[in-house]
C-alpha cells in the first residue's frame, strides 16, 4: 500500500489524497466534510462490504444491492475512542439466505477485513444481517 498524505486546507478543514489520487474532504462536525471518526466507520463499513460483495459472488450470487449502516459509541471524555461499533448489513439477491448472509459478514470482520483488524480488540464491533425480497 503506497502512502496517503492530508493537508490543512484552511479553518477546521482537511484534505486527504489516497495513493491512487482519490481525496476526501474531512473536517470539524459543523463543516463541510466527513468527521474523522465517521470517517473510520465509513472505512471499516466499506472493506467488510468489499469483502461480502466478494464471497456473495464466489458463491455465484447475484446481488441487486448491498449497504451497511454503521454506527458507534464513543467514550465521553478524551481521546473519546470507540467502544462499541454495529454493522447492519441489508442485502438483496435472488436465493441469498438470511444465514448465507450472515456467514459472510462474519468471515469479513473476522478473518478478512483489515481495517477490523486494525481496531483495537476490546472494541465490541456487533453486526446484523437483514435480507429484503
Amino acid at each position: 500500500m503506497g502512502p496517503v498524505e492530508v493537508s490543512w486546507i484552511g479553518q477546521k478543514r482537511f484534505m486527504g489524497v489516497d495513493s491512487t489520487q482519490h481525496s476526501v474532504v474531512l473536517s470539524a462536525g459543523d463543516d463541510i466534510g466527513v468527521k474523522p471518526p465517521e470517517a473510520m466507520l465509513i472505512s471499516l463499513a466499506t472493506c467488510a462490504l468489499y469483502d461480502v460483495i466478494e464471497i456473495l459472488h464466489k458463491q455465484r450470487l447475484s446481488l441487486r444491492a448491498l449497504t451497511v449502516t454503521a454506527s458507534g459509541a464513543q467514550d465521553q471524555t478524551p481521546p473519546w475512542a470507540f467502544t462499541q461499533i454495529h454493522l447492519r448489513f441489508t442485502a438483496a439477491a435472488e436465493g441469498l439466505g438470511a444465514e448465507q448472509l450472515t456467514r459472510a459478514i462474519d468471515l469479513s470482520l473476522n478473518k478478512y477485513c483489515s481495517v477490523r483488524a486494525s481496531l483495537r480488540p476490546e472494541i465490541a464491533v456487533t453486526f446484523e444481517g437483514v435480507v429484503e425480497e
